[in-house]
């Protein structure tokens, strides 16, 4: 279960969010909602990115009292992620694999979905978009968390990374129950995802369709 209790984000004087109070059951969701709506905003301040008011709980756990605990039951792919320029791929899975410390061979199956391994040994500084968003969504499905968040996850995909998402997200949703949040203005979605429920984002509040 994932609750709001008067949940307020706001930019300056401007409220850009209000969220009095939501309960939400694990699903599989698709956030819908025009440019500007805020459903980037709602999705950086669920992965504990943005400061905010009130309370987010996910499972009985409150990011605002133990982000730690909330944030090892999460995952986020931003839209378009950046990374130090510094960094290879090895030493970000790296990073994350001892922090997230995941499942006897999942990250070997995740580098195999992706089609990542031929690269990572290169620096970021010199990866294209679509590198980078493989990068993102790699990590934020590695280790077992109970809700994953996908900002417009197909764009700037091959179809290698397209097939590897879409299957990820049936197949974790399907065996272990993982929720998603997934904004997207990509129709083919709904058809590969059918079971979507709608997320709809409108004056800075959401609504379960």
């Amino acid at each position: 279960m994932l609750q709001f209790t008067g949940v307020e984000k706001f930019f300056g004087s401007v409220k850009v969010l209000s969220i009095p109070s939501l309960e939400l059951p694990l699903a599989i969701y698709w956030l819908e909602g025009p440019n500007g709506s805020g459903k980037t905003t709602l999705l950086r301040v669920l992965a504990g990115i943005l400061p905010f008011r009130g309370q987010i709980r996910l499972r009985g756990i409150s990011l605002g009292r133990e982000p730690t605990a909330y944030r090892r039951l999460t995952g986020w792919a931003d839209a378009e992620p950046l990374y130090p320029d510094f960094l290879t791929g090895a030493d970000l899975l790296g990073f994350y694999r001892d922090i997230i410390r995941p499942p006897a061979g999942q990250l070997d199956d995740l580098i195999g979905r992706f089609g990542v391994s031929s690269w990572l040994g290169s620096k970021a500084v010199t990866w294209s978009a679509g590198m980078c968003k493989k990068m993102s969504l790699l990590l934020a499905f590695m280790g077992r968390p109970a809700l994953i968040m996908l900002d417009e996850p197909l764009i700037t995909l091959d179809r290698c990374g397209s097939t590897a998402v879409l299957d990820l997200v049936r197949e974790r949703y399907d065996k272990e129950g993982t929720a998603f949040i997934l904004s997207s203005h990509q129709p083919g979605l709904k058809r590969e995802i059918p079971d979507l429920q709608r997320l709809i984002v409108h004056d800075g509040s959401i609504k379960l369709i």
